[in-house]
Parts: C-alpha cells; sequence; structure tokens
C-alpha cells in the first residue's frame, strides 16, 4: 500500500507534540499508536500489540535491551566494588577544574571509539561524578558525548559504524578504501569533533540553553537541568553515593574494560559478546580479590539493570515508530520527491540536507542508510560525481539525525548516562550542532561545483 503524505503523521505529531506539551515519553506512546491507526485501521488495536510483538522480537531492539541492561549492571558493579572510585580518585589528581574534567571526557570518547554505546554508556558513568564534582552541568557533558558518540566512530574505519557502512557500500561495488576517501568528506562529523572541543577550552562561547546552564551552576544551583514535564523518574540523574566505598587499584577499572574491547575485536566487533566477557571478567577479578562476594555482584548487577528498565521500555516505543516508518516508506517517499529537483553540482549538497531531514524525523539510522545508500551512490555514479564524496556526505546526514532526532537511540543512551532528557540535550546543543550544519553545507556546495 502506497501511504504518501500519510507516513509524515506520526512524525509531525511527534515532534510538534514534545516541543508543544514537553512530554517525551507520552508522545513516543501516542505517535506510536497513531503510526498503528494509519497502518492497520480497524484493526489499530490488535496492530499495535502485534507490532510489539515484532519489535520485542527484532534484533536490533534486542541488542539495544541487552546493551542497555548490561552496562547498567556494569557500571553498578563498578560503584560497589569501588573500582569506580579508584578510577575517579586517580583521575581527580588531574581533573580538578570544569574544563580538564571535560577535556579528559573528550579524550575517553577518542579512546572508546569502538562504539557510540560505548561511548554514551561507559565514558557518562565512569565521568559523571568527576564533572559533577567540577561543577560542570550535565547539558555540557551530554553534549560533548552525544556530539563525539557517532562522530568518533565514523572518522575511525574500524567501528561498529563504519564496518555497517563499509558492509552496504559493498553491496554495491565499492570497497574499504572507498570509505578511508569519503573520511575526509564527512564535514559534519569533524565540525563535531572539532566544535566540541573548542567549546570545552573556550575559543567557542557559552550561548542559548548551555549558557542559562552555567549561569544556573554559577549561582549555585544543581549540577542537573530542570525536570522537564513528563520527563521524570525515566531515569536517575542524582549523584552516586559512594563515600562509605573504598576506592581499589586502577587495574580493577581497566582490565574488565581492556577485555570487553579485546573480545569485541575478536568476536566480530560485536559489543554484546565484550559487555559479557567484562562482566565474567568482573565476577572472577573482584571475587578472587575479596572486593565483594558472589551476593553483592548480583545484587548491583540486577539493581543497575532496574535503573535501566524505564529508559528500555520509552527505547521499544521509539523503536515501534521506527518499524511504522519502515511500513510506510517514509524515508523513499521523501527521498524520492527531493532528488527530483537536484542538480549536479548541488548533489552533495542535497545529500547531506536530505539525509539531515530524514534522519532527523524518523530516528532509525542505520535503516535509513540501508534504504539511500542504494539512491543516491548509483546517483552520483551516473552523473560523475565521486563515490567517496557522496558517502561522505550521505553518512555525515545520518550522524546529524543520531544527534539530534528526539527518538534517536543515542539521545536514549545519553539520557541514561547523563540523566538529561533528550530534548533537553537538543536545546543545550543546538547553536553547535547549527554551527557544524552551515560549515558543512558550505563545504558540500564548494565540493559540489569543484570535482
Amino acid at each position: 500500500m502506497h501511504y504518501g503524505i500519510w507516513s509524515c503523521v506520526p512524525i509531525l505529531v511527534l515532534i510538534i507534540g514534545v516541543f508543544a506539551t514537553k512530554r517525551m515519553t507520552e508522545m513516543v506512546i501516542i505517535s506510536s499508536l497513531i503510526g498503528s491507526v494509519i497502518i492497520y485501521h480497524q484493526h489499530f488495536f490488535t496492530g499495535f500489540v502485534d507490532l510489539i510483538y515484532e519489535v520485542l522480537s527484532d534484533d536490533t531492539y534486542q541488542f539495544a535491551l541487552i546493551l542497555i541492561m548490561c552496562v547498567g549492571g556494569m557500571m553498578k558493579i563498578f560503584e560497589r566494588s569501588g573500582a569506580l572510585a579508584g578510577f575517579q580518585e586517580k583521575l581527580g589528581r588531574f581533573a580538578d577544574s570544569p574544563r580538564k574534567s571535560l577535556l579528559i571526557t573528550w579524550l575517553l570518547t577518542i579512546i572508546m571509539f569502538i562504539d557510540d554505546y560505548l561511548i554514551l554508556l561507559v565514558v557518562s558513568g565512569s565521568m559523571r561524578n568527576v564533572t559533577d564534582k567540577n561543577r560542570v552541568p550535565r547539558e555540557h557533558l551530554a553534549y560533548t558525548l552525544n556530539s563525539m558518540g557517532v562522530s568518533v566512530c565514523l572518522l575511525v574505519p574500524i567501528t561498529s559504524w563504519s564496518v555497517f557502512a563499509i558492509a552496504n557500500m559493498k553491496k554495491l561495488g565499492l570497497e574499504f578504501t572507498d570509505y578511508l576517501h569519503a573520511i575526509p568528506f564527512m564535514f559534519f562529523s569533524a565540525a563535531s569533533v572539532v566544535i566540541s572541543l573548542l567549546l570545552i577550552i573556550g575559543v567557542l562561547p557559552k550561548t542559548g540553553y548551555m549558557k542559562k546552564a552555567y549561569q544556573r551552576v554559577e549561582e549555585g544551583g544543581s549540577v542537573l537541568p530542570p525536570e522537564e514535564p513528563g520527563t521524570a523518574g525515566i531515569v536517575s540523574a542524582e549523584p552516586d553515593d559512594q563515600s562509605d566505598v573504598r576506592a581499589v587499584s586502577l587495574l580493577n577499572f581497566f582490565i574488565p574494560l581492556i577485555c570487553l574491547v579485546a573480545v569485541m575485536m575478536i568476536c566480530g566487533r560485536n559489543i554484546i559478546y565484550g559487555i559479557v566477557a567484562a562482566l565474567f571478567c568482573m565476577l572472577i577479578l573482584y571475587k578472587a580479590q575479596r572486593i565483594i562476594t558472589v551476593g553483592e555482584y548480583f545484587e548491583a548487577f540486577f539493581e543497575g539493570m532496574r535503573g535501566m528498565s524505564s529508559i528500555a521500555f520509552i527505547v521499544l516505543f521509539a523503536y515501534m515508530i521506527a518499524k511504522e516508518n519502515e511500513i510506510m516508506e517514509f524515508a523513499p517517499f521523501i527521498v524520492e520527491n527531493s532528488v527530483k529537483i537536484i542538480s549536479p553540482g548541488m548533489l552533495p549538497f542535497f545529500i547531506f540536507v536530505i539525509m539531515s531531514v530524514v534522519a532527523f524525523t524518523i530516528g532509525d539510522v542505520w535503516a535509513l542508510v540501508l534504504i539511500t545508500m542504494p539512491i543516491f551512490i548509483p546517483m552520483a555514479q551516473r552523473i560523475g560525481l565521486s563515490e567517496s564524496v557522496a558517502v561522505g556526505a550521505l553518512l555525515s546526514g545520518a550522524n546529524f539525525g543520531a544527534i539530534m532526532c528526539m527518538q534517536s537511540d543515542a539521545l536514549f543512551m545519553t539520557y541514561a548516562g547523563t540523566g538529561v532528557p533528550n530534548v533537553t540535550q537538543i536545546k543545550a546543543g543546538l547553536p553547535y550542532v547549527a554551527m557544524a550544519f552551515g560549515v558543512s553545507c558550505i563545504g558540500y556546495l564548494i565540493t559540489g561545483f569543484l570535482l
């Protein structure tokens, strides 16, 4: 069935509804229900429930669910064992100012380049108390993580994101070297990394919502953002009290993470294998040193899982919206109606802008890449544009969507790690993301007419 303009309705309801009501949780559920009404008509109720089952059985959601729960458990074990306290104690000697603590956070995102979920959940859990102690607004921590997560994963050619992109490029006759050639044309990703750093070191001023966050903290307010209506209770944003936890050796923090990365690389860059291996490593390592008992280990693990259950529930409905968009062919509808007005010299610019707009609306960026690569790459080949430029523009647009889409899994993971709701993240980061977007648009306009 051809849904046409009707495929835009659930997304418009979500975007308008969230900014009008400031209630993210309810609007995600309502938008997913509206999508079911459009698809299943009078059978929308059974269709809606069947879609829940379908998303629960989808391996993409299962991946996100397992990762969310396991990382929640892992971070709680780090806390209870004293490994996190040991890491933060050593780090505190260097991170003795807001700028230094954010700079270390920025560097850690590069060190954890393997996967954006690893960056958004593990780095946030490791640095949250450090930045809080240095009176850094959580909004800035969230922006730093979110702007770096996907961007770093695209700029490094051996990450989960780049491996996914290369696999899809090979279906179109392109190779690993074509991805390497595309990296210099990932203008948005590069701009996000640079702008994030410039904001930390003070070259760029705090402005807009970010400036208000710093003013709140300077006036003695909380580092946590004011509670958005409709978001309370989804994740705990309160700083964790570790005053009664004895700090242990720094190795107890790094050995499980080294195990995670090593197993992940050995097992085809699958972070789930790495997380599970790290959890076993922590159990053996901490039990052998009598840091915690087996009972305390599992008590901490399940407490961490419970703390992440609400975010996993909301992510379920975000995936339902993505599935409904797929059924209604929302992305092909937007792309096919947009490409009709593209001239050859404008193609890189239009690929970036179209990808950014569609990724901003649907959130399921990997599915979008699957759909659009077979459209834009052959188009570039037909008009003589370098495939590397097209790939760079396409992935930069996907990067923009991952950072700015309010139902994006990247924003939910950042929310889980920092306690900053999705809409607040978008408000705080908007001036800097807009700057990266503008720089990218200029870059693609120049590239299109010079190459």
